[in-house]
């Protein structure tokens, strides 16, 4: 019978604790009241939709319906797949944003009974389109009386939108001058008034919207520009045969002009002395009828324009010739150590003259930097001090002639300009993955300059990260290799010139505060809670941040806590979490953390939990199986009991039987003499091997890899003394019954360690103190 007993107690625990696996060991079970069951169909959604496409800022209801007119129902809601904290049959968005574009779904329940998951109803919320003013008739830049049209062009055409025109951001009304029709803007007689940045405003014409503006459209409008005519060939004080070429200068040149010539306000035809040819006039045997003031006309050829008339040219024609000095090699305005070659030029030419050079008055002789020969004058090596006015003077060298002094030439010698490095885009302490621009700015923008950029003084080239374009260098994303000294150098692109270096820019690159993601659910918690907490930290103290979490590299949400609930579920451990840091001034962000999967923990914790049951269980197995074999043994056939175990096999030296040996042999059921034969050598070979395995498991192992043994401690009795009577065997199965609670609640508490991945296992005493229950803990790491 008490073997029977011990059969049915193993036959509970085993069935309590596989209980306790499947169940969740923070919830308990309540009794549930009785109620009424009835049948909840699929619910439908409805929405309070005009449109398939919200813009922000408008407004949308959502409600849910099943076809039962049911009372005390209450909705579940969700948006793609995550829960919406409502209860109510209906949904409301007030001013809906992009993020509330998603597939929205509800379930009716009423009680435990719980309807199907309605079929999704899709939003999508977009942000007003961006207008645009473009040019339909005209020209950007108009002159006075010219028409022009403009457009607002809006590229969602699927709705009617309502335009308004602004000019340096007031509104426009119509008035002689302007008209406005649809989105398009027409000025019928361009004024300078009417000069400015346009832009238009859109709005849905019944609909809820705050207006989008566009971007701003620059109307240049101008009086036509005045012309000027300048002296290209010849001098205004000419002398009779000589050549004058006249040019109608015009300072826009974007545009194609018709030029008329006037002579004293009277038009000048062609002939056999004077030839037109586009904007320039030219006289090629000046007469004394030539004298005169002259000026050029100009309109444009493809549009409806007044004549612009221009200043008075005074031409005088005489006798004799007068000399003039004119550029040969080099530049009016040069640099150091350049070279420049002057002419002194007479028209001249049948005779010989003789020059001499002055320089602000005084003669030029020859040096080692300045040589003349003939009507030239060659200044080999540019000095600071031959900068001046450079004058030739003539005279006939075979007739008497009083000296004829040339016109001023103005030479500028100066050094070479220092280049300065200036931001354009960015800071000059910048973080990484941030967009720098810098210039090098040079006063003389009067040349052409060769920009070479440098870093420590080594040069830079371009590569994914930098760009360089003419004076400008860009960092298109910072990192920590383009910290530095920027320097730029400048030299002519045309012309010998040394280099120029300007001073150093020290740029600053930054890393951006880290993002640490650590796991705040403790091992304590992991057995019984059903959501993990990570924690998501910024190496910067200083700075307020908010939260911005991916999973799986899509964004989830943005929080202002540093800490985020994740649901314990077998789907979401399988992805991989990582979170960024948010602010609205720089550093604007973070950089991400490393990547947290909680694929591990789910493992750890099977395993955990696997192992605890499978060691309580071997517990208690042993304990019965000891407690038989005490129980069943006979009294003149008994060993002396070690004192390290309560229950041993006996040492196969002694040659005494077991007490599973005796149990088969004296109370087991009749066996034949071969079975009982067999039987008792498969018992005799296996006592030292389980004898051997109690002895090495009788201390805690560190190599056991972080497991105990079980060591049952006997209290002190009398060596030799007889085996315990039935009562006594009674009193140790009336202790185990006691001790399987106790066994079942030690395995709840099996936590591993916060710190280490530690397991603890029991040690069981059978001693008879009354303050024990027969089971001791015991950890090892």
């Amino acid at each position: 019978m008490a073997f029977v007993k011990f059969i049915l107690i193993a036959a509970v625990v085993s069935m309590v604790l596989r209980l306790s696996k499947e169940e969740d060991p923070g919830v308990t079970t309540k009794p549930m009241a009785m109620e009424t069951k009835v049948h909840i169909s699929k619910p439908s959604i409805t929405a309070s939709l005009n449109h398939q496409v919200l813009y922000q800022g408008e407004e949308v209801t959502l409600q849910c319906t099943v076809p039962e007119k049911l009372s005390d129902l209450e909705y579940a809601w969700d948006k793609d797949s995550a829960p919406i904290k409502t209860s109510q049959s209906t949904y409301i968005i007030n001013a809906a944003t992009v993020s509330d574009s998603g597939k929205y779904s509800c379930m009716a329940k009423r009680g435990t009974t719980t309807s199907e998951i309605s079929d999704p109803q899709v939003l999508t919320v977009k942000k007003p389109p961006q207008p645009k003013v473009i040019l339909s008739v005209g020209w950007s830049r108009v002159f006075t009386d010219e028409k022009v049209t403009l457009i607002c062009e809006v590229l969602d055409t699927s709705t009617s939108w309502k335009y308004t025109w602004l000019r340096n951001s007031l509104k426009i009304s119509d008035d002689a001058d302007i008209k406005t029709t649809g989105n398009s803007l027409s000025i019928l007689s361009a004024k300078q008034g009417h000069h400015g940045d346009y832009t238009c405003e859109i709005e849905l014409q019944d609909r809820p919207l705050s207006r989008a503006l566009s971007t701003k459209f620059a109307l240049s409008v101008q009086e036509p520009p005045q012309p000027k005519v300048i002296l290209s060939v010849g001098w205004s004080r000419v002398f009779t045969d000589e050549k004058v070429t006249l040019i109608c200068e015009v300072l826009d040149t974007s545009t194609s002009w018709k030029y008329t010539w006037l002579r004293n306000s009277l038009k000048i035809s062609d002939d056999a002395d004077i030839k037109t040819t586009g904007n320039s006039l030219s006289i090629l045997s000046a007469k004394q009828g030539h004298h005169g003031n002259y000026t050029c006309e100009i309109e444009l050829q493809d549009r409806p324009l007044s004549r612009a008339l221009s200043t008075t040219f005074a031409l005088s024609v005489q006798d004799p010739p007068q000399p003039k000095v004119i550029l040969s090699v080099g530049w009016s305005r040069v640099f150091t150590d350049e070279k420049v070659t002057l002419i002194c030029k007479v028209l001249d030419t049948s005779t010989s003259w003789k020059y001499t050079w002055l320089r602000n008055s005084l003669k030029i002789s020859d040096d080692a930097d300045i040589k003349t020969t003939g009507n030239s004058l060659s200044i080999l090596s540019a000095k600071q001090g031959h900068h001046g006015n450079y004058t030739c003077e003539i005279e006939l060298q075979d007739r008497p002639l009083s000296r004829a002094l040339s016109t001023t030439f103005a030479l500028s010698v100066q050094e070479p300009p220092q280049p300065k490095v200036i931001l354009s885009v960015g800071w000059s302490r910048v973080f990484t993955d941030e967009k720098v621009t810098l210039i090098c700015e040079v006063l003389d923008t009067s040349t052409s300059w060769k920009y070479t950029w440098l870093r420590n003084s080594l040069k830079i080239s371009d590569d994914a990260d930098i760009k360089t374009t003419g004076n400008s260098l860009s960092i298109l994303s910072a990192k920590q290799g383009h910290h530095g000294d920027y320097t730029c150098e400048i030299e002519l692109q045309d012309r010998p010139l040394s280099r120029a270096l300007s001073t150093k820019f020290a740029l600053s690159v930054q890393d951006r505060p880290p993002a640490s993601l650590t796991l705040e659910t403790s091992w304590s918690d992991i057995m019984s809670v059903d959501t993990l907490t990570l924690k998501c930290e910024i190496k910067d103290g200083t700075l307020e941040w908010n939260y911005t979490w991916y999973k799986d590299g899509l964004f989830e949400q943005t929080i202002l806590e540093e800490t985020y609930s994740v649901k314990a579920t077998e789907e979401t451990f399988k992805s991989e979490y990582k979170c960024r840091g948010n602010r609205t001034e720089r550093p604007l962000y973070s950089s991400f953390s490393e990547g947290f999967k909680a694929n591990n923990i789910v493992l750890k914790r099977k395993v955990l939990l696997a192992i605890s049951g499978c060691v309580v269980c071997s517990i208690i197995l042993l304990i019965i199986g000891c407690i038989v074999l005490r129980c069943t043994r006979k009294p003149e056939k008994q060993e002396m009991v070690k004192e390290d175990f309560f229950f041993s096999m006996t040492d196969s030296k002694t040659q005494t039987s077991s007490p599973l040996q005796e149990y088969l042999t004296e109370n087991g059921p009749p066996l034949d003499k071969e079975e009982r034969d067999e039987s008792t050598a498969i018992i005799n070979e296996a006592a030292p091997i389980i004898e051997d395995q109690i002895k090495e498991e009788g201390l805690p192992s560190k190599e056991a890899g972080h497991f105990t043994s079980f060591k049952v401690e006997k209290s002190p009795l009398k060596e030799k003394k007889e085996l315990q009577s039935l009562k006594e065997c009674d009193e140790s199965t009336a202790l185990l019954i006691e001790a399987v609670p106790a066994a079942d609640d030690q395995i709840n508490e099996v936590t591993p360690s916060k710190e280490t991945a530690c397991f603890t296992s029991f040690k069981a005493d059978i001693s008879p103190s009354p303050e024990s229950n027969g089971l001791s803990s015991y950890k090892e790491c």
